[in-house]
């Protein structure tokens, strides 16, 4: 027998059920949660995105044949060439053509073994600031990367604040539950009474009609309860991607009480949240990417000045070269001048765009804090009132029970310190809220 209760309760450790807290909610934001999934993905498009834009740096295998037999004119054409374009615009390529009778559309010609060919394109001003259109594609890609990156913790923090707030919503509505019933339970044991008193005549047959009308409204009132608690469920089981059977099976769900904890000093919290915000670093890769166009943009203040050289050797006739020299230059120069007026305007904006956030933040830490201190001297004076709304409640039980009480008063009261109790309740949730706002404000998870 003894060894029998140890086995009993040893396996009712094993399947006792965990409170489920804010907390829990972190195992459930995975990958296979379409809700964190479509908060993260656009971070892997842009993955995708960058690698794409370093495909311009790939090397290249072309190749190009001709065999041409015109009634006057032949020729063929054959070439083999690798490719390399480099991030600072130099273009390098190597290969091997040969080239016999007339071509169509170049004066090349080659003896019969063919010949091997290099070539190498600088343009100048680009190699000189180091950059070109290759290298901002490139650097650009990886700053919407790292932007993403932020983007999707932004996302995050506010699915597991909106999450949390639902959870917080479902222990209030727990309570709500439990507050309704216990004004059942009370109708229910007031009819209780009253049948007896009624049974030795010291209470009129009236009274039993009229307590189950109570009962009766105060069930359609707890009924209502426990659907809006069951759908309020449904919502967080949905953001979990987790069924209602496995969530009882593991977790209960605790009672929601009055958060006590202490707030940090307020000027250490705003410092937290500008330096915290993945939404503040969103706008920084913004501004980084205007300055890499503007750095870009000073080579439209020069012309554009290309070198090219060729080499080539011919086993027979052996190597001979080709220099080619390309310069543009735009007389009125309206294109930098332009580009360079539109991206000092949008640095503008986004430095605009970037104080407007942060004093935005700083106001609406300023009124949580605001918030948090009214609700905790509000939920003192609901104690205080629910307190006094119980004796009232006492004291009209106590004259049904000596005989000079009146039901209508008795449910008024009942109903009175309920709905005090639930504006209590109410009261512990919108603290917990303000309290989940403060960490979301400083990007915290």
């Amino acid at each position: 027998m003894k060894y029998v209760l140890w086995f009993v309760v040893i396996m009712s450790v094993i399947q006792a059920k965990e409170f489920f807290l804010p907390k829990d909610i972190y195992p459930y934001l995975n990958k296979e949660n379409p809700f964190y999934y479509q908060a993260i993905g656009e971070q892997y498009v842009a993955k995708g995105r960058e690698r794409i834009s370093e495909g311009t740096l790939d090397t290249q295998l072309n190749a190009a044949y001709d065999n041409k037999r015109y009634p006057v004119t032949t020729g063929t054409y054959e070439e083999v060439e690798l490719f390399k374009s480099m991030g600072n615009g130099v273009e390098l390529a190597m290969g091997y053509r040969r080239a016999q009778g007339t071509q169509e559309y170049n004066n090349i010609k080659t003896g019969n073994d063919g010949e091997l060919i290099s070539s190498i394109k600088v343009p100048l001003f680009s190699v000189l600031y180091d950059i070109s259109q290759n290298k901002v594609a490139i650097q650009t890609a990886k700053l919407n990367t790292v932007q993403e990156r932020h983007q999707s913790d932004f996302n995050v923090l506010g699915l597991y604040f909106n999450i949390s707030k639902i959870y917080y919503q479902l222990l209030l509505q727990k309570q709500l539950v439990l507050t309704q019933k216990g004004l059942v339970d009370k109708a229910k044991k007031t009819e209780k009474f009253i049948d007896k008193q009624i049974k030795t005549g010291s209470l009129p047959e009236v009274m039993r009609i009229e307590i189950k009308q109570i009962v009766i409204q105060r069930e359609q009132a707890y009924l209502y309860e426990k659907n809006n608690f069951a759908m309020v469920k449904n919502v967080l089981l949905q953001y979990l991607a987790i069924d209602t059977n496995r969530f009882y099976k593991k977790y209960k769900l605790p009672s929601l009480k009055e958060n006590n904890k202490a707030l940090p000093v307020l000027k250490y919290t705003i410092k937290r949240a500008i330096d915290n915000r993945p939404d503040l670093k969103v706008i920084n890769f913004d501004v980084e990417k205007i300055a890499l166009q503007k750095e870009y943009n000073k080579l439209a203040a020069y012309p554009k000045f290309d070198m090219k050289f060729s080499g080539t050797y011919d086993p027979i006739y052996e190597e001979g070269y080709k220099v080619s020299l390309n310069f543009n230059l735009p007389l009125e120069r309206n294109k930098y001048h332009g580009m360079e007026e539109v991206l000092q305007k949008q640095n503008l904006l986004m430095q605009s765009k970037k104080l407007k956030a942060i004093r935005k933040l700083k106001t609406d830490i300023v009124n949580v804090y605001q918030k948090i201190k009214t609700k905790k001297e509000g939920i003192l004076f609901l104690k205080k009132e629910l307190s006094l709304a119980r004796k009232l409640e006492d004291v009209e039980i106590k004259k049904i029970h000596e005989g000079v009480g009146n039901l209508m008063f008795l449910n008024q009261r009942e109903i009175a310190s309920l709905q005090v109790k639930q504006k209590l309740l109410k009261s512990y949730y919108d603290l917990e809220t303000y309290f989940l706002e403060v960490d979301y404000l400083q990007g915290k998870l």
